[in-house]
């Protein structure tokens, strides 16, 4: 490398090399520090920040889902009442309007404890009577009775081919006495000694909780109870139990009809709760804090009073508590009956995923970060010895040359090199000032050519921005219209509740500030209180089901059509009970299946029928006509239906199924609605792989034709 021999003394490049090198290492040491400690530092801070959110997120997804598993729970209590509305309903027109031609005989047997019952050799899809030893030395008026109760047997059989959480349904008299199904084997149960023969129904929840003059539907607490019917595969006992009263149309108390919802089946629905978390569980409460079931996990919490208490006291929400010494959340929801699902979770069950995953990809970066650092340290002191070795080869340059020589490149005078004369130091100083003036000129011929093709970028750039200004313009309209749907949709919601809230507020106000108003008066106003609540609660389950995606949760099966139209057709007439209404029919009876699911068709069906009987309330003093008609077309099902009420302008047609949507001429009549029926409706139809179809001109009235699939019995 040298031409002369190498003296430390005359070297300034192995001087200026070796003081560089030393000088330069201590930063890199520091840097390295400071950089371990900060990586440290950060891992913390964003595994901390990713800790909060991530456990805020898992959180409300756990509570979005607490909320649609208490819906669908909402949804088959609520299916379970109505199924024991229509059996009481049934109940008591047979004892107001009592047809002796139709009653069967009572085969009854006596057994030896007293008691009177009824065996068949063939136990299978049939009901049996029981009389308590208590009534059974003068059974007449009691027979008569379970006479014409026995015209129940078929919906009893029905019912429990229909829903499948219950496991009895019976029909029972103050005489402790009653019609049961499925067959209850009282002579064995009485040998096994899980029935008294002397039976009082007074004493026992299932009985007393259906004695309410409301006629509405109650549920019991859970309770032990061992007699079992045929067929029954539960393995606990546990059970509970919804009953309402039977009254005749003269108010004459009759008796009760009840059904039996095992407890296992309730926590068969609750197992097909599940999480991500190993150690959460959901359990079940009633409105007292009595513990109905519970996940497997969560055996033992119903002796958990804190648990319990707290649970009560949430409703609905996420509450932080304390469990088995950790911390955890205890997410709650509250059903329809004022029971409420719980899902407990805890917290480490959350971090420690989080954690875990933090510290091994820290640890992973970690070592990548000291691989870097490594490398960049060894590339930074070849660059350092390279600088330092051109460096030292021109600061050895004679003072006056140079001065003279920079002297002239600061004028602009670039032409003359620097003469070289020496080949040590001062030599490679000169010959490195003389590449400096050519990279100079270069510089400057670049720099020109770089000035040039600057201004031409400048120009395309200024385009490129005048294109993106033009495309953030349109961006901006659109933002400005979304926002404009968005404001009108906010009102309409906010207009829908605000009308019922502020009655239930004016009614609340004349009940606080007038406490001596008469008890009939009372109970007018607590009645409008709950009609307006219910209204608001409608409103938003509708709103919820409509942005929801609940396309998955569809449990379709093959059923006939117009067995489902006439479930739907009764629970009309029910609802609409003193409304003169003649519905007329024509299709074919078992001829038409279709696959379906029950509960979402029969919602279609009342909501249409029910829109029909609503429209048509403007004819005065005539009936509300609905004709119902049915056909088949190629391998569809069409069904009509037709009403003569107010019609539908040509210009609302088709906006009927957009959300909130409303004539101005309801409004002005003053025809009750929220505008969200029908775009559920549609929104089922089109689930069904179906269409729905609207025909209608004012003051004629309105045709709506659905389209469904046929499906022949066989190919299930």
């Amino acid at each position: 490398m040298f031409k002369r021999p190498f003296k430390f003394r005359k070297s300034y490049y192995f001087k200026i090399l070796l003081f560089t090198t030393m000088i330069s290492f201590i930063p890199f040491v520091m840097i390295a520090a400071y950089s371990m400690y900060q990586g440290s530092n950060l891992s913390n801070q964003i595994m901390k920040d990713q800790i909060a959110d991530t456990k805020k997120e898992i959180l409300s997804q756990k509570l979005l889902y607490l909320q649609k598993e208490t819906q669908n729970l909402n949804t088959d209590l609520h299916n379970l009442e109505n199924t024991l509305r229509l059996i009481q309903k049934q109940a008591e027109t047979l004892y107001s309007n009592p047809n002796p031609t139709l009653t069967n005989e009572l085969k009854l047997t006596k057994g030896k404890e007293g008691y009177l019952w009824e065996t068949f050799k063939d136990k299978r899809e049939k009901t049996n009577v029981f009389i308590s030893s208590l009534y059974s030395n003068s059974p007449e008026s009691i027979i008569k009775d379970l006479k014409i109760a026995k015209q129940l047997e078929p919906l009893f059989i029905q019912t429990i081919k229909n829903e499948s959480m219950i496991n009895a349904v019976y029909l029972s008299l103050p005489t402790s006495s009653w019609l049961y199904y499925p067959f209850l084997d009282v002579e064995s149960a009485i040998a096994a000694k899980t029935f008294s023969p002397d039976l009082r129904f007074q004493d026992y929840e299932f009985y007393t909780v259906s004695l309410n003059s409301e006629r509405k539907v109650k549920w019991t607490k859970p309770y032990l109870w061992s007699a079992k019917p045929v067929g029954d595969t539960t393995k606990e006992d546990w059970l509970i139990s919804a009953g309402a009263p039977v009254y005749t149309a003269a108010g004459n108390f009759k008796g009760m009809v009840g059904l039996d919802v095992p407890i296992e089946n309730i926590k068969n629905q609750l197992m097909n709760v599940t999480f991500s978390e190993p150690n959460a569980f959901a359990f079940l409460i009633d409105d007292k804090g009595n513990f109905i079931a519970g996940q497997r996990k969560a055996e033992g919490i119903e002796k958990n009073k804190f648990i319990m208490k707290k649970a009560l006291e949430n409703k609905e929400g996420i509450l932080p508590i304390k469990y088995s010494n950790s911390d955890a959340y205890l997410l709650s929801s509250t059903l329809n009956n004022g029971w409420s699902l719980n899902f407990l979770i805890s917290e480490s069950d959350i971090v420690q995923p989080i954690v875990k995953s933090t510290k091994e990809q820290t640890n992973k970066h970690m070592l990548l970060f000291l691989n870097h650092l490594l490398l960049f340290s060894i590339l930074g002191i070849i660059i350092l010895l390279y600088m330092t070795y051109r460096f030292s080869r021109t600061i050895t340059q004679p003072i006056d040359q140079l001065t003279i020589a920079l002297r002239e490149s600061a004028v602009g005078n670039f032409v003359n090199e620097f003469p070289i004369k020496q080949e040590d130091e001062i030599g490679k100083l000169a010959l490195a000032f003389n590449f400096m003036n050519r990279k100079i000129q270069e510089l400057i011929g670049e720099l020109n050519l770089k000035a040039n093709q600057l201004e031409d970028k400048v120009l395309e750039r200024t385009k490129e921005l005048e294109s993106a200004n033009e495309r953030l313009v349109n961006t901006n309209q659109q933002l400005q219209e979304s926002e404009k749907r968005r404001k009108e949709f906010m009102s309409q919601i906010s207009h829908d509740l605000k009308t019922p809230l502020t009655s239930v507020r004016e009614y609340t106000e004349l009940l606080v500030n007038h406490p001596q108003l008469p008890e009939v008066q009372k109970r007018e106003i607590m009645n409008s209180i709950l009609l307006r609540s219910n209204h608001i609660i409608q409103l938003i389950n509708d709103l919820f089901e409509i942005n929801t995606d609940d396309d998955g949760d569809y449990i379709k099966e093959v059923i006939p059509f117009d067995f489902l139209l006439g479930q739907s057709l009764d629970m009309i007439a029910i609802r609409s009970e003193g409304s003169d209404i003649e519905i007329t029919k024509d299709y074919e009876i078992g001829s038409h299946f279709i696959f379906v699911d029950p509960k979402k068709m029969n919602r279609v069906f009342i909501n249409i029928v029910e829109n029909s009987i609503k429209y048509s309330k403007s004819n005065k003093n005539q009936k509300i006509k609905i004709d119902i008609m049915a056909y088949q077309q190629d391998k569809d099902l069409i069904i009509k239906f037709k009403d003569y009420g107010i019609g539908i302008s040509e210009n609302s047609l088709e906006k009927i199924f957009l959300p909130f949507f409303r004539e101005k001429r309801t409004k002005t009549e003053k025809i009750k609605g929220n505008g969200l029926g029908l775009s559920i409706v549609k929104k089922i139809i089109a689930a069904h792989d179906g269409k729905i179809l609207v025909e209608s001109k004012v003051s004629v009235g309105t045709t709506i034709t659905i389209v469904l699939p046929l499906v022949e019995i066989w190919d299930f």
